[in-house]
């Protein structure tokens, strides 16, 4: 089966997750874009800045595992179903999400809008 753009970019995004390697995301990332972290913060707007947002992943996680199912596609915005689960360094807490991104790519591939929510279970 032949994999569309949408499920192509978040597979990528969740290896670099996986990888812990902040570097990979800005590739991903179109000129201008906007990336939510929440949907109700600021978004961020350069790549730099994602870079310092993801450099936590490698200092706060480890034994990241990440997987997702794509549940609508239309003119090039994606709706994909996320599950995460890593441990926390500081704690040795395992923590589980479960979410929801919001993807939009311009005709290259490259993400113009990203939002995403979620909600977590760490266990003690």
């Amino acid at each position: 089966m032949k994999k569309n753009a949408g499920w192509l970019w978040i597979n990528k995004m969740g290896q670099a997750w996986i990888d812990k390697n902040p570097k990979s995301i800005p590739p991903l990332f179109a000129e201008k874009f906007q990336y939510y972290e929440t949907p109700f913060e600021k978004p961020l707007t350069s790549k730099k800045e994602l870079i310092n947002l993801w450099q936590d992943v490698p200092e706060s996680q480890k034994d990241v595992l990440f997987d997702f199912e794509i549940i609508s596609e239309k003119n090039n915005q994606y709706i994909a179903h996320w599950y995460a689960s890593f441990i926390r360094k500081s704690t040795g807490k395992k923590t589980y999400l479960d979410g929801i991104f919001l993807v939009a790519l311009n005709q290259k591939g490259l993400c113009t809008l990203f939002k995403q929510w979620w909600v977590n279970n760490e266990n003690k």
